[in-house]
């Protein structure tokens, strides 16, 4: 299992990652990663931020915090950990477990930018 950590490598790294994921499985072995994947299109990349940020103001203001909607679309937006993120679609990745040798591969959820998605070793 692997959570939120993949999509800060560059593409080439991040197949090899996905191949020493399969070398060291024992067959049947099931790999499940939660990650952020890039959007289909813009649009689609407009509605996961604003999502994004409608969430972020309303657990802020859950736990009594005064920020704006305003000034969370600006935090989120400009925050600094942005530009370490490099999204891939969800569909080459499992392209590339399957290439790798990853049997039932699919994606198993997906809301927007955040995928669930993995295959098992075959015996």
């Amino acid at each position: 299992m692997s959570g939120f950590s993949i999509h800060h490598q560059l593409d080439i790294r991040k197949r090899e990652i996905y191949q020493e994921i399969y070398e060291l499985l024992k067959p049947e072995g099931l790999f499940l990663n939660l990650e952020h994947v890039s959007s289909p299109s813009k649009l689609i990349e407009q509605l996961h931020g604003e999502l994004f940020v409608d969430s972020l103001y309303a657990f802020n203001q859950s736990k009594g915090i005064k920020k704006s909607r305003e000034e969370i679309d600006r935090l989120y937006y400009n925050r600094p950990d942005k530009a370490a993120n490099i999204l891939t679609p969800v569909e080459t990745q499992c392209n590339w477990l399957r290439e790798i040798g990853f049997i039932h591969v699919d994606c198993f959820l997906k809301v927007f930018e955040i995928a669930l998605f993995g295959g098992i070793k075959p015996i």
